[in-house]
């Protein structure tokens, strides 16, 4: 099946800044800008009518557990399946908060981590990352048998990644301490922590299929870990968390060869327009205006130099109707903002949109006379 991923037309990129914009173009949760095909979806349902909607779900889910385990390079004993990686998120922080652990957990990264321990009063300490918003282990606070230690990599809204190596190196020298890495955005980065727990006990991944695969209304995740930890977790989830129609899907359609081969292809096309998207960033914009980052994520983190720059780019964006999402209350972020990478056409509209903030022009390196030009039209 030939993906259409980013078969759309620049031109109307272009046309839809002339004219403005009144479509929302949803580039703010990291989500896949293109749904499965129609098809895909008429054999799901056709299959689906068939079940039984009035009992509850399945709970013997082994041989689900048995695809995505070959998906990952792992044993059926080393899955657990949730309905999305948050909801093992929030059972794992209940968990230990109630048993007086000592959480440490990266900051900036995913906001639930935050938002989750200050509703529930679970104390936290952040392990800050650096001026580049990298993962750096000379910021780690002091750990001891107690601490539960929280990584997001590659890390969300920054886009950076721990390398294998520095991780290893912690598992050997924190034997009693658990790490936990949130990995949902692996698929789209170089390194992939997840064989690593078939070597150490005191690690958990955590995974998903809404950021490689076009299905985060599916709601369905799975934590990679030795079969010990597995048990703990399964233990602690809710029984049924998954849903009839989640279990259907993942049965019959999601490790289909067909299905594999386009999401698989997706990824690449998505990690395509990444680098095209911050290439152009980097290269049309000086570094007076705005900073992009790397990112081995399927988005990209912004900032601006100013408020006053900021709040004029997030208008601009939210008046051709292209929703991102503002990073900038977190800790070391201000003036930031996280775009996801969406189709071909999405992704030129917001390109078109961000040259129209500003002069993309770069001072040439001999110049010795600064631009005066108003930075905004």
């Amino acid at each position: 099946m030939k993906n259409t991923f980013f078969n759309t037309s620049l031109l109307q990129a272009s046309q839809r800044i002339a004219a403005g914009s009144t479509m929302l173009y949803a580039l703010d949760k990291n989500e896949q800008a293109v749904d499965i095909s129609t098809n895909f979806k008429e054999q799901l349902l056709t299959n689906f009518c068939l079940q039984s909607w009035n009992r509850y779900p399945d709970m013997n889910l082994r041989d689900i557990e048995e695809k995505v385990a070959l998906y990952c390079g792992l044993h059926h004993d080393n899955i657990v399946l949730s309905d999305g990686s948050a909801s093992i998120i929030t059972t794992l922080l209940n968990y230990f908060g109630l048993n007086g652990k000592h959480l440490v957990i990266t900051q900036p990264s995913y906001s639930l981590f935050d938002y989750h321990c200050k509703t529930y009063n679970i104390p936290y300490e952040p392990w800050l990352l650096n001026n580049e918003l990298q993962t750096d282990v000379r910021y780690m606070p002091k750990l001891s048998e107690q601490s539960v230690v929280f990584i997001t990599s590659p890390n969300n809204p920054t886009g950076s990644s721990i390398s294998i190596l520095e991780v290893e190196n912690l598992l050997k020298q924190y034997p009693s301490t658990l790490f936990i890495i949130d990995g949902v955005y692996t698929e789209f980065a170089q390194e992939d922590f997840t064989p690593l727990v078939l070597r150490f006990d005191n690690l958990m991944v955590l995974r998903s299929f809404s950021k490689a695969f076009p299905l985060a209304g599916l709601r369905l995740g799975y934590l990679c870990a030795s079969k010990n930890l597995c048990h703990l977790v399964q233990k602690l989830l809710l029984p049924f968390s998954l849903n009839n129609f989640t279990i259907h899907v993942a049965r019959e359609l999601l490790f289909t060869s067909a299905f594999l081969n386009d999401s698989k292809e997706r990824i690449q096309q998505i990690i395509l327009e990444r680098e095209r998207m911050f290439t152009y960033l980097r290269e049309r914009f000086n570094s007076e205006i705005l900073t992009v980052y790397p990112s081995e994520g399927n988005f990209l983190l912004i900032r601006f130099t100013s408020k006053h720059l900021f709040e004029q780019g997030l208008a601009k964006l939210s008046d051709h109707g292209i929703k991102v999402l503002n990073t900038s209350s977190n800790v070391l972020l201000e003036n930031t903002f996280r775009v996801s990478i969406g189709n071909r056409y999405e992704n030129e509209l917001f390109l078109q949109t961000m040259t129209s903030l500003a002069y993309p022009i770069k001072p040439k390196v001999n110049s010795s006379r600064k631009s005066n030009a108003m930075l905004f039209s």
